[in-house]
């Protein structure tokens, strides 16, 4: 069985993998007046259980906002 990383959290992967399903992201596009397409990446607020997995894990922030800027 493989844990996920130490030994005071007996989660399997499967579970961790169904819990972090909840967490989720959305991407927004959209046009401005000067016909510049923006793409804005947001995630939903990770709750507890999300920043214990992350923290585990040695992630950082997976969640932070992106913004990218298209010219035509």
């Amino acid at each position: 069985m493989t844990t996920i990383l130490t030994n005071t959290d007996t989660r399997k992967w499967e579970t961790i993998k169904k819990q972090l399903s909840t967490h989720h992201r959305t991407t927004v596009i959209m046009n401005n007046d000067k016909n510049h397409i923006h793409h804005i990446r947001v995630s939903s607020q990770p709750e507890d259980v999300h920043k214990d997995i992350y923290r585990k894990l040695k992630v950082k922030d997976p969640t932070g906002r992106k913004h990218k800027v298209l010219y035509r």
